[in-house]
């Protein structure tokens, strides 16, 4: 049975094949025109797609409380690694009412739960007088892959990373996670009070930045 349905796929081609050549090429020329008009609309609805959104640049403001306290989410219990927060609903992170952050939301519903930042891994700024540098933060360690900053004689206040959600608002506002001195990161670890605040991931990710 496959022999022969192979068999009549290959008299299938060679007849279209020698049709072809006896036609100068007809066949060729016409499935060519009849593709062409058929991808046509496509083409044009495709241009149309790139020049709206190169003309029509969205903006994306966000406002944090507007003007108005924000809702305070309960603390259920708090271990090593993390915290469970009820109807913690949506991800993003999580700061206390001071202001300083306390962890990631990794787990969303009726009982969330937030893992502490000292005890996750992600991208920091360290702000020195002259400078910013990017590093990495991990095990309460934090590396810089720039082989050509020297370690040792880097000092600065060390930020959630400006490419972090929320990152370059935290820093504007002095929020801090530490000192990086001469090669040691001094660490600044919040309290956990009883109530923590949620500022919701606008970036549409449903990943976590961090590990």
């Amino acid at each position: 049975m496959k022999i022969n349905q192979l068999t009549l796929t290959f008299i299938i081609i060679l007849t279209i094949f020698f049709l072809d050549v006896f036609t100068d090429n007809g066949i060729a020329k016409l499935l060519h025109s009849v593709f062409s008009n058929a991808a046509y609309p496509l083409y044009i609805a495709k241009t149309s797609l790139e020049n709206y959104f190169e003309k029509n640049v969205t903006v994306q403001y966000i406002t944090i409380f507007e003007n108005k306290k924000p809702e305070l989410l309960d603390v259920l219990s708090v271990e090593l690694r993390g915290l469970y927060v009820r109807n913690l609903k949506k991800r993003g992170i999580i700061i206390n009412e001071e202001g300083k952050l306390i962890g990631f939301v990794e787990k969303t519903g009726q009982v969330g739960y937030v893992t502490k930042w000292w005890e996750s891994e992600f991208p920091v700024t360290i702000s020195a007088t002259d400078l910013s540098v990017v590093g990495y933060y991990m095990k309460y360690r934090i590396k810089i892959p720039d082989p050509t900053i020297d370690v040792d004689k880097l000092s600065g206040m060390v930020y959630l990373s400006e490419y972090m959600p929320y990152g370059k608002l935290l820093k504007e506002r002095g929020i801090n996670l530490g000192v990086f001195k001469e090669g040691e990161f001094l660490i600044n670890i919040p309290k956990i009070r009883s109530k923590v605040i949620l500022l919701e991931d606008y970036t549409g990710s449903e990943e976590n930045p961090q590990k």
